[in-house]
């Protein structure tokens, strides 16, 4: 008689019980990750969000591939590969073991989550020689990633649909600004339109990391930055001044501004890249727009936090992107 397979909860209970005693579970939004000895594991929920879809096992495994190769390319020692979670004729689960494969699991090498940015920065153990190894690392990335849009108009008219698309999902969930913040940013992009073909023109928009926040950037002498964005490339294809100014954003939000410009600015001048402020203020408010945007859209769903916890997040981080709207047009 076949056996039933197992469900997420099933799942979950077999992950945590290989965990020992200084192992952890840590559920995230759409995976949970057990850290288990010297290796870290992800797992997938089956869950369908607009661009991402996670429902099938076999969308599972190749998101899963997708992580391992994309990651590499900014951490290519902490994303090892994928492996089965396989289910025996017994009922018993097993990690690449025999039997069906019931999931798809990514595997990575277990960090020391203390030395990650954001835990630095909070023990204020960083200074700016342990950030020269992160810059070198992500100015090498930008400086090696081919363009992904070269077509000047063609990137005008995306940031600009973007904007759009921001306001949409902002407006009728009634947050405080937005209208205003959406009439700052069509008047940067109607007086700059030319700046920005120019950054297309010029090689900048490119396959970047697509998240790039102080709990992804591990410092070290052999830094790595992890968890990109990998289930929408559309997502990921940014101008690399934009990418690197939502870093400096993130940095600013928790109380480090001269961090975040430290590697925003170190970057840049090793790319030899010119960006004005103007640009890079107008960067950060479409950033922090969009983070707006996601937890207006976190704040519809049902696990996880409440509505009103998700919005003040939206509120703080629209705050944020007027200032930077207003900077970008002085």
């Amino acid at each position: 008689m076949p056996v039933d397979s197992p469900t997420l909860d099933a799942k979950v209970a077999f992950l945590r019980g290989c965990c020992g005693r200084d192992d952890e579970a840590i559920e995230t939004h759409f995976a949970w990750v057990f850290l288990i000895g010297d290796r870290a594991w992800k797992l997938r929920k089956p869950v369908r969000r607009d661009t991402m879809d996670y429902g099938s096992l076999e969308a599972r495994r190749i998101d899963s591939v997708d992580e391992i190769r994309l990651n590499r390319r900014l951490a290519p020692d902490v994303y090892l590969g994928t492996a089965p979670l396989t289910l025996a004729a017994s009922g018993r689960m097993a990690i690449d073991g025999q039997g069906e494969i019931v999931d798809w699991l990514v595997c990575m090498r277990r960090l020391d989550r203390t030395r990650l940015l954001d835990a630095r920065l909070a023990q204020g153990s960083v200074n700016p020689e342990s950030l020269r190894p992160v810059v070198r690392l992500l100015a090498d990335f930008y400086r090696a990633a081919a363009p992904a849009i070269s077509d000047g108009p063609a990137f005008v008219a995306r940031v600009g649909r973007q904007v759009e698309a921001n306001q949409r999902v902002l407006a009728p969930a009634g947050v405080a600004g937005s209208e205003t913040l959406l009439a700052l940013q069509r008047e940067f992009i109607a007086k700059h339109s030319s700046l920005l073909a120019q950054r297309a023109g010029g090689g900048c928009v490119v396959e970047a990391h697509g998240d790039l926040r102080p709990e992804h950037v591990y410092v070290d002498d052999s830094p790595a930055i992890i968890d990109c964005l990998e289930f929408d490339r559309d997502l990921r294809v940014l101008d690399r001044a934009e990418e690197l100014s939502f870093l400096h954003l993130e940095c600013a939000r928790i109380g480090h501004e001269a961090t975040g410009h430290a590697l925003l600015r170190g970057c840049l001048a090793q790319l030899a890249d010119h960006a004005t402020d103007a640009l890079l203020h107008f960067y950060r408010s479409h950033r922090a727009t969009t983070r707006a945007k996601l937890y207006v859209w976190r704040a519809s769903e049902p696990d996880g936090g409440t509505p009103r916890h998700w919005l003040e997040l939206a509120d703080v981080y629209v705050r944020l992107a007027l200032q930077d709207a207003a900077r970008s047009l002085d």
